[in-house]
């Protein structure tokens, strides 16, 4: 230990929090926290050991075993690291250290462990350049697992503008251009690059050097993986004491809480989905056909009935189907819709925002427009909101009911007492739709909700489509009660998670295929339980609302309707999109060009890829730009 080490270099918050020690021990740890600081980049296995030494002297401080961790992590001991940063996070609850958690377990060879926790309920919380780093790790991971289209995808949903400078930005550009390298889109790769080498001020990164190694004709593109490797999460700190910024959260707690490393508790999952927004504006995408996919839509191993010839629905194990402007429009079914599901042998569970009618009634009205459905099969946001406010109230519980008689049912159903008065004190009101709600059962609802009951709406649709157009929804009737009372109602249907899990549950589904019409609920509600989804443009969502869509409401796959069930999954899949030139101006203009082989089923994809990419922010404007590219966007409705 140098004799000009002191005690009174480490980060004034992190000395705050040795003060549970004796002077003594606190200067003895905090001295070598200091050391760590300053050797962690030059010599980091001397780091670990001063590392460890502070760990001896205070091991159930958090700050401690936060810098025991990073140390560990830089000297690449996993293991060690892993279990550090479990016990730091454990202590001060804090989830930054989730980046270097999950890093640690690609350094480990687990990098599904390291998706999971990227894809986590705290994972997907993650704001700012945490959840930048975050992105980084898990695009890494993915490469480890060969997936270079799905690491794309990832880096995709972050700040992808050329014009950033600093480190954060080069190394996140950095990322994505390892990731468009190994997925052999080369051109792409050099731009990404030379936007990393561009912002890289520090040369935190070896852009430079990529680059010449890309201008190599004998370079063998995704050759590596180690470009998004093990060390990609930020660990080097400029100011004595390690990762000081978070120290202020820290609190003490016992070493004995460090977990064995198969018991992680980063593992539940939530949305995010896949997301994507890239490339600069004004940019000119001759959009490239993907290399064969190395998996299906959530990484899966491909089996037999995934390969390339397997249509889109024997992909997944389930298909959760959304009803109005997907199979029908009011009492019309939605050409191709029966065709299409009458040729699929994957099983299906219908899945309806609209708390008007029962299951079995769906069911009914399903069957006389020549579907084939039970109402085993049916699941009604009404249905979800009876058992929300079955498993917060009691049995008896009466219930204020602003909906059909269907409504009322659902609530009986699960033991709670059903009103149509406030006057009854209600402990809950539950808000669907109904042609026959008026101002009387609006007022109901106000008085009660303003009296303290607790509020489920079944849904937030603002409208509702019919064969003669859209018109008045719940969420608009919802709309007038929340503006009424300055009260916001907790939501069981789509996008919100408790009618996207129950129809999970009742598919009994592990890999399902979400589909719908509307961005703001079928779309946003499969990403929010982090599945797949298509996007059907046969209802409410036009492509030109997906093409600026926000990053929560963009879907897997796109197709003009279901008949895209029944083709192979890469035509309508939105990272897999070939087969046109889409360029995209600076105004938003979309222009197509035809290639050799181009179809129209691929269209939609294409454009949203390029749309995405260029991160365009207003509803866009089509022009084909060839006689073949006019022509598909004629029959897609855009010319």
């Amino acid at each position: 230990m140098p004799d000009d080490v002191t005690p009174q270099e480490l980060d004034s918050e992190a000395r705050r929090d040795l003060r549970a020690l004796d002077k003594q021990t606190a200067d003895r740890v905090a001295r070598h926290l200091v050391m760590v600081s300053r050797l962690l980049i030059d010599d980091p296995q001397a780091a670990l050991d001063h590392a460890r030494a502070a760990r001896r002297g205070a091991s159930r401080i958090a700050v401690v075993r936060e810098t025991a961790g990073v140390a560990a992590y830089n000297a690449q001991e996993w293991s060690e690291a892993l279990s550090e940063l479990r016990a730091a996070r454990r202590i001060s609850g804090s989830t930054a250290l989730l980046p270097l958690i999950a890093d640690a377990e690609r350094g480990l060879g687990r990098p599904e462990r390291a998706i999971d926790v990227a894809r986590s309920e705290e994972g997907r919380a993650l704001s700012g350049d945490e959840a930048t780093e975050m992105r980084i790790v898990e695009a890494g991971a993915r490469l480890d697992l060969g997936e270079a289209e799905k690491a794309i995808v990832t880096l995709q949903s972050e700040n992808l503008d050329p014009a950033r400078r600093g480190t954060g930005a080069a190394r996140l550009f950095y990322a994505y251009a390892s990731a468009l390298a190994a997925a052999s889109r080369r051109d792409e790769a050099i731009t990404w690059y030379m936007n990393a080498a561009s912002a890289d001020e520090d040369d935190v990164t070896d852009a430079e050097e990529r680059l010449s190694e890309l201008a190599d004709p004998d370079f063998v593109p995704g050759a590596t993986t180690d470009d998004v490797a093990t060390n990609d999460a930020v660990v080097a700190d400029d100011e004595a004491g390690v990762a000081a910024e978070d120290a202020a959260e820290v609190a003490a707690d016992d070493e004995a809480d460090v977990a064995p490393d198969d018991e992680l508790d980063e593992s539940s999952d939530e949305v995010a989905g896949a997301s994507v927004a890239g490339a600069a504006p004004a940019t000119e995408a001759d959009v490239p056909a993907a290399d064969d996919a190395p998996a299906t839509d959530d990484g899966r191993a491909v089996t037999a009935h995934d390969g390339p010839e397997s249509s889109l629905s024997a992909s997944y194990d389930a298909l959760l189907l959304d009803l109005d402007g997907t199979l029908f429009a009011g009492g019309t079914a939605i050409p191709g819709a029966r065709e299409s599901l009458s040729e699929t042998s994957t099983s299906v569970v219908f899945v309806t925002n609209n708390a008007s009618r029962r299951a079995d009634e769906v069911a009914e009205h399903l069957t006389s427009l020549g579907f084939t459905a039970t109402a085993e099969q049916v699941v009604t946001s009404a249905q979800s909101a009876a058992k929300l406010l079955a498993q917060r109230f009691d049995k008896g519980s009466t219930v204020l009911v602003v909906g059909t008689d269907g409504l009322v049912g659902e609530i009986t159903d699960v033991g709670l007492k059903p009103t149509r008065s406030a006057d009854d004190a209600p402990v809950a009101v539950v808000q669907g739709h109904s042609p026959a709600t008026d101002w009387a059962a609006l007022s109901e609802a106000t008085l009660a909700v303003r009296a303290g009951a607790h509020w489920v709406a079944t849904n937030t649709d603002k409208t509702l489509p019919t064969e003669r157009g859209l018109v008045v929804g719940n969420g608009s009737m919802v709309a007038a009660v929340a503006s009424a009372t300055d009260t916001t109602p907790e939501v069981a249907g789509k996008p919100a998670v408790p009618l996207m899990r129950d129809a999970i549950a009742r598919a009994d589904s592990s890999h399902p295929l979400i589909v719908g019409d509307r961005l703001d609920t079928d779309i946003e509600g499969a990403n929010a339980v982090d599945q797949n989804s298509l996007l059907v443009l046969t209802g409410v969502s036009s492509l030109a609302q997906a093409c600026c869509a926000p990053r929560n409401q963009r879907p897997t796959h796109v197709a003009a309707d279901m008949t895209a069930l029944n083709r192979a999954g890469t035509a309508s899949r939105i990272a897999d999109a070939s087969g046109w030139t889409v360029r995209v101006d600076s105004d938003a203009t979309v222009r197509v060009s035809a290639k050799d082989g181009s179809v129209v089923d691929t269209l939609p994809a294409s454009i949203l890829r390029a749309a995405w990419e260029a991160q365009i922010t207003e509803l866009p404007t089509f022009v084909g730009e060839d006689e073949t590219a006019a022509s598909a966007l004629s029959d897609l409705g855009l010319s």
